[in-house]
């Protein structure tokens, strides 16, 4: 079944469906990855991801064909830094109760979003939007977008450890 033709059939227009199909999906992600990855390689995964976009940027022209091969090489970075990477940062979150799965999701949302930001920025504009709506892309790649959101689990980070070392 076609969710944005059937929500387009009920009248909400097709920009707003696909920022909404955009959201469910960030926030399925993000329960299903926060499940899978846990508090204590939530962090060291963030660090991968910084790393692997910083590797995949400074790639010469001439060994990438194009963007599926910087797409195909960020995720095989990720993957290959945190399979590897054990004890590399042994960083993790504290606690439990509801309280620490609000800090679980909040940091695995803030780190799915910064991957979706990367991704989109490293395609081209045309290939992003057969993808996502103009908002959506305007809220992850354009002007300060990217910026934000790779600034974003950082903060988040700086402030949940604080309130756990208090």
């Amino acid at each position: 079944m076609n969710t944005v033709a059937f929500l387009s059939d009920l009248g909400i227009s097709v920009n707003l469906t696909q920022d909404i199909m955009l959201l469910l999906f960030a926030a399925l992600a993000s329960f299903v990855y926060g499940t899978l990855i846990g508090r204590w390689r939530l962090i060291t995964v963030l660090i991968n991801i910084y790393v692997a976009f910083a590797l995949t940027t400074v790639i010469p022209a001439d060994l990438t064909a194009d963007y599926n091969m910087k797409l195909l090489i960020f995720f095989i970075l990720i993957v290959g830094m945190t399979l590897l990477n054990k004890r590399f940062f042994n960083i993790s979150f504290a606690g439990s109760g509801t309280n620490y799965m609000l800090r679980v999701f909040a940091m695995s949302f803030l780190e799915i979003g910064l991957v979706l930001s990367i991704v989109f920025s490293l395609m081209p504009k045309k290939a992003a939007l057969g993808y996502i709506s103009a908002n959506a892309y305007t809220y992850f790649v354009a002007g300060y977008a990217p910026f934000i959101w790779m600034l974003l689990p950082l903060v988040c980070m700086f402030f949940l450890h604080r309130k756990i070392h208090r």
